[in-house]
């Protein structure tokens, strides 16, 4: 600050990137308690990544918890107890679920090792697809119940409160949009670039220049109907103060729907590879008259 920076620009390296961007915009408004509300979004911006980990990673714990439990029961049925059946029974004399469940089973005991290095892989293209990954495909996972969805939201709270507080500089829309763009990531700027050329096309329709599938259809509806009243940065404003709240609460819900959904997988898994291959096991011992794996 003692080379004529900006506050926002002076603590730029020690806050994340979205929460800069609001302080920074916050700093260009021509409202005198500017500063003041640029702190007061970063903290409402801050919470609402706090309930988004804390969601995602409840949602995700006991789904992920059962399939941990069902790769162990499929080791043990691959590595311990089809290998004693195979004595008593040869493959070929298997029922064909047998067989299948045989070969899942076997492949999950002898190359656990894949399977661990494609979780992983899978978990961390997850992360870097948040910010990086754009597109049509992309938009169509946003619109899903699925993990996508609870950041798509969260991004475009952070969008409207962003816009709100660019019009507080009397900035137009268009204004607005470029603005962004200068700190938008690869996912954000897409979307961007989206509403300019719609705005380029049809200047007197904001909202279907804002229609990208960022914004929820609650959000969409309350926007077009401000719009056709003339009050479309009225709107914005006013949302501006209530999105986060409101996507907290969303998030929130959407996080519900996705844990049953995630659950639900898993427990279908379960059911099929854990008990199906007991229930095997069962069967041909019984039509071979040798119970080999009784014991487990």
């Amino acid at each position: 600050m003692q080379r004529g920076e900006s506050f926002s620009l002076a603590i730029k390296p020690f806050i994340p990137g979205d929460e800069y961007a609001l302080l920074d915009i916050a700093d260009e408004s021509s409202r005198e308690d500017s500063v003041v509300r640029g702190f007061e979004l970063a903290e409402m911006a801050a919470k609402a990544k706090r309930v988004l980990s804390s969601t995602t990673s409840v949602q995700m714990a006991y789904p992920a918890l059962l399939l941990v439990y069902m790769y162990a029961y499929c080791m043990l049925f691959g590595g311990v107890i089809f290998p004693q059946v195979l004595d008593v029974r040869p493959l070929d004399q298997w029922p064909d679920l047998g067989r299948f469940l045989y070969h899942v089973d076997t492949f999950c005991y002898e190359y656990w090792w894949l399977t661990l290095t494609s979780i992983i892989g899978l978990v961390l293209a997850y992360f870097s697809s948040l910010k990086r990954w754009s597109g049509p495909l992309r938009d169509r996972f946003d619109r899903m119940p699925l993990l996508w969805r609870n950041r798509r939201d969260l991004r475009a709270a952070l969008l409207i409160v962003s816009l709100a507080g660019l019009f507080d500089s009397n900035l137009t829309l268009r204004a607005a949009l470029d603005r962004l763009l200068k700190t938008a990531d690869p996912w954000l700027r897409w979307h961007l670039k989206i509403m300019d050329r719609r705005l380029t096309a049809r200047s007197d329709e904001p909202m279907r220049a804002l229609d990208t599938g960022i914004f929820s259809v609650t959000i969409v509806d309350t926007i077009t109907d401000a719009a056709g009243r003339d009050q479309f940065e009225a709107a914005i404003k006013s949302l501006g103060r209530e999105s986060l709240d409101r996507v907290v609460e969303a998030v929130k819900r959407n996080a519900r729907v996705t844990h049953f959904m995630l659950l639900g997988f898993a427990a279908a898994l379960f059911l099929t590879l854990g008990i199906g291959s007991y229930v095997v096991t069962g069967a041909v011992n019984l039509t071979s008259g040798n119970p080999a794996a009784t014991s487990y």
